[in-house]
């Protein structure tokens, strides 16, 4: 059985310049507009922290609780465990906070972008299961997806590391979805 897939969103013809507007990205013979946060930076994004640390009993615990008595929260964590040592990433609501924490204590770190990703349900199926179809129609490559807690008031939320954030937010936008800045992270306490 084959099955097919077209792509939904509205396209533009290509226009052939030597450099497109600032506001605007071409992909795959498209172009499309890029999305605008309240910061003013041309992609929304959320800073993922990979911390390094030693593969032992807790570590974690150790980690996680430097962050006491300051005002940054963990909205997501995901472990990667090594024989010796182990990499664990954070989405904070203060990343710069966090990462000025993190120095002061002497953790070693890496900072990377994700698309945070609101999925509401509708009737053309799961909210995961849309984004990965549309990523897919604009070959973007999905590295890792992991779950973080914004609100429990709000619908529920995904990180994702692409190999495109910017073509990747487009794309999503175009779709429908809400796409979430670190802003939003901060005033959805």
């Amino acid at each position: 059985m084959t099955a097919t897939f077209q792509a939904s969103w509205p396209t533009k013809p290509v226009i052939f310049c030597k450099s497109p507007p600032h506001d605007t990205i071409i992909r795959m013979g498209t172009i499309r507009e890029r999305p605008i946060t309240k910061r003013g930076r041309d992609t929304p994004c959320v800073r993922q922290v990979s911390v390094f640390v030693e593969n032992r009993v807790g570590m974690l615990a150790t980690l996680v609780g430097i962050f006491d008595g300051s005002d940054v929260r963990t909205l997501a964590l995901t472990v990667m465990q090594g024989f010796d040592c182990a990499i664990v990433r954070f989405v904070f609501n203060d990343t710069d906070l966090a990462t000025q924490i993190l120095r002061q204590r002497g953790y070693h770190f890496s900072i990377c972008e994700l698309v945070a990703v609101e999925m509401h349900h509708s009737r053309d199926g799961d909210g995961l299961a849309r984004i990965g179809k549309a990523l897919l129609a604009a070959e973007i490559d999905i590295h890792y997806v992991y779950g973080i807690i914004v609100s429990p008031h709000q619908y529920p939320t995904v990180v994702i590391h692409v190999d495109n954030p910017e073509l990747a937010s487009a794309v999503l936008s175009e779709e429908h979805f809400v796409i979430l800045d670190e802003t939003d992270l901060n005033s959805k306490q």
